[in-house]
């Protein structure tokens, strides 16, 4: 049986408004991240781990200072954080490799990020692979639009939070 921890973090503000960040992590590394406008909610988006989860914000301090920090618009790194992706079909993880090698402030397609997960014809899965994402923001699937360069679903907020990041993003680096 896994023994995870999790850390809820009030954020004064993150694009698309005031809320919550929930993480769930293991000893092999963050395992689930949840952006939501409640306490409730981030909870909620932590199941179906939480469960097995005894609070430990001490655990999550360096990941919690890199989001924090982030969401204030210091748009550094976060594909160095290290993951649980346990459980995770082959082709997802493949995915999300993939996408967390798409440099902040720019876009890819999913088709792009079918052919980098190892399958061009993937398209769909490419597309399940990021609805399906735990970890938003660290997974930054808000950087995959169509091919015809909209944006599509994002369930980390909706797409007005994915256009906010995205344009976080492009300002925060526009600005260096």
């Amino acid at each position: 049986m896994h023994q995870y921890q999790y850390h809820l973090m009030e954020l004064a503000s993150f694009p698309g408004g005031r809320g919550w960040l929930g993480l769930l992590g293991s000893d092999k590394g963050l395992r689930r991240l949840s952006l939501k406008p409640t306490p409730q909610e981030a909870l909620e988006g932590l199941a179906p781990d939480l469960p097995l989860a005894t609070q430990d914000d001490a655990a999550f301090a360096p990941v919690q200072a890199r989001l924090a920090s982030y969401c204030r618009g210091r748009v550094g790194s976060l594909d160095d954080i290290a993951l649980d992706l346990e459980g995770a079909p082959p082709f997802f993880r493949a995915a999300w490799e993939a996408c967390r090698r798409i440099p902040a402030g720019e876009t890819r397609s999913y088709a792009w990020l079918a052919a980098a997960a190892g399958n061009p014809l993937a398209v769909r899965a490419a597309g399940q692979a990021m609805a399906r994402n735990r970890l938003a923001l660290v997974i930054p699937c808000h950087r995959v639009i169509g091919s015809d360069g909209g944006l599509h679903g994002y369930g980390a907020g909706g797409l007005t939070v994915k256009a906010r990041l995205l344009a976080l993003e492009q300002g925060a680096l526009s600005a260096r």
